[in-house]
Formats: structure tokens, C-alpha cells, sequence
């Protein structure tokens, strides 16, 4: 064998691509993307987890801008990962079948990556971000009431609102491809999937993103009530 080159040591090829099964070990013949698919997505999810982490120190630090740019960054990687799924809608179900004889009991719910992606909002990131707030003297409806004097709070703001939008965009892609391969109606090891989606469509990443929004407009819809204005939307 040639010997390794630069790019193939630092990149660790070797190692990496070792990592699927073997051709002739192969179930099927689309066990290989489906291995490469959702192997690439830990990464990119190990990704998300740095990058995520880093907007924490750099809440810390004061560095608004660059967090900015760090939650532009994040997105762009769930974008990634939301267009890669694409690939698996070209399996058919019967592949998957034989394919999930080999999985055994294993489910997307136990990727330690898409766990950590549930955890980090609530544990580590909207904690930074009160205390970022804080640090600023402002509240968060007050980032919302006034958003042109707040301006690069409320980029932050609504970059989070993005992570949490894209999740669950996510979540609901994940399932609609689920509904491809198996069914509408075949329960999973994790239960009904209609019902999963119900349950998974009620969490809010960052709750309060959300309800600052209904306090805006449910006390600007007051307030003009209170001037004789139509505004189309009443309480």
C-alpha cells in the first residue's frame, strides 16, 4: 500500500472509512448510505454540540457579534442535516426491512447526538443567555418592545428561535420519512408515531422566545382595542 498522505492522516480516512461494514457484509445493498447517512449526522451533531458550547463562552465573554455569526453557523448545519435526509427517501421499504433486522432493537431516539441537541437548549444555553441579559440590564421583552435599540440582542434572540424552529422542523422531517418507509400506522419500538409527533410538536426549545411573542401582540391587540381600532385579532 502507498503510503498515507498529509490529508489522509490528518483527516484520518483510514480509520473513518472503516467504520461502515464491508461490501461483502453488506445486508443490502443501501446498508451502505443508510450507515453513511446517520453516521454523518453525529458529526454534524458532534458540531452543533462545539459550536453551541462556544455561543456559551462567548455569552459569557460579552461577544455579541460573534455569537451572532456562531448561530448562523449552527443553522447552516441543521440545514445540512435537514437536506441529507433526502438521501434516505430514496430507500425502499423492503431494503429497510432487511436493514432492520441488523439494527435490532436500535431507534434514532437512543443518537446520542440528537439527545444532546434536546438537552443543551434548556441546561446550557438559556441559562448563558439570562445571564447575557443580565449582564446587558435589559429584559427580554424589552429586546422585543424595542428591537432597533437592542439590535444585536434580538439577532441573538431570533438565531435561537431558529435552532429551536429547525429542530423541529427536524423532528417533523424524521418522521415524515418514517411514514415513507414503514407506514402511517405501524407503531414503532417507541410507540404510535402520530403520537410521538404530537408530543414532540408541543416542545419549545426556548419557551420564552415564544411567549414574549404573545405578550407583544397580545397587549399591542389591547391596546388598540382600547383606541377603537380593528385589528383583525381579538383575545
Amino acid at each position: 500500500m502507498a503510503p498515507l498522505t498529509d490529508y489522509e492522516k490528518y483527516i484520518r480516512t483510514e480509520e473513518l472509512l472503516s467504520l461502515q461494514k464491508a461490501p461483502e457484509a453488506l445486508s443490502c445493498h443501501d446498508e451502505m448510505q443508510f450507515q453513511v447517512v446517520h453516521q454523518a449526522h453525529e458529526l454534524y451533531m458532534k458540531l452543533i454540540e462545539h459550536e453551541l458550547r462556544f455561543l456559551c463562552a462567548l455569552f459569557e465573554r460579552g461577544e455579541i457579534a460573534r455569537a451572532v455569526t456562531t448561530l448562523r453557523r449552527v443553522a447552516t448545519v441543521q440545514r445540512v442535516l435537514l437536506h441529507s435526509v433526502d438521501l434516505l427517501d430514496t430507500m425502499a421499504p423492503t431494503d429497510y426491512m432487511t436493514i432492520r433486522l441488523g439494527l435490532g432493537r436500535g431507534s434514532g431516539q437512543e443518537s446520542p447526538g440528537f439527545r444532546t441537541m434536546l438537552k443543551l437548549p434548556g441546561e446550557l444555553v438559556w441559562p448563558a443567555f439570562e445571564a447575557l441579559l443580565a449582564k446587558n440590564s435589559v429584559t427580554l421583552r424589552q429586546v422585543y418592545d424595542e428591537p432597533h435599540a437592542h439590535h444585536h440582542l434580538l439577532q441573538v434572540c431570533e438565531g435561537l428561535v431558529d435552532y429551536d424552529q429547525l429542530l423541529q422542523t427536524w423532528r417533523y422531517r424524521h418522521l415524515m420519512l418514517v411514514y415513507r418507509i414503514i407506514g402511517t400506522g405501524t407503531p414503532s419500538l417507541k410507540g404510535k408515531h402520530s403520537d410521538l409527533l404530537a408530543h414532540g410538536l408541543k416542545t419549545r426549545f426556548f419557551p420564552a422566545l415564544w411567549e414574549v411573542r404573545d405578550e407583544v401582540f397580545g397587549d399591542w391587540t389591547a391596546a388598540q382595542a382600547a383606541k377603537g381600532h380593528e385589528t383583525g385579532y381579538h383575545g
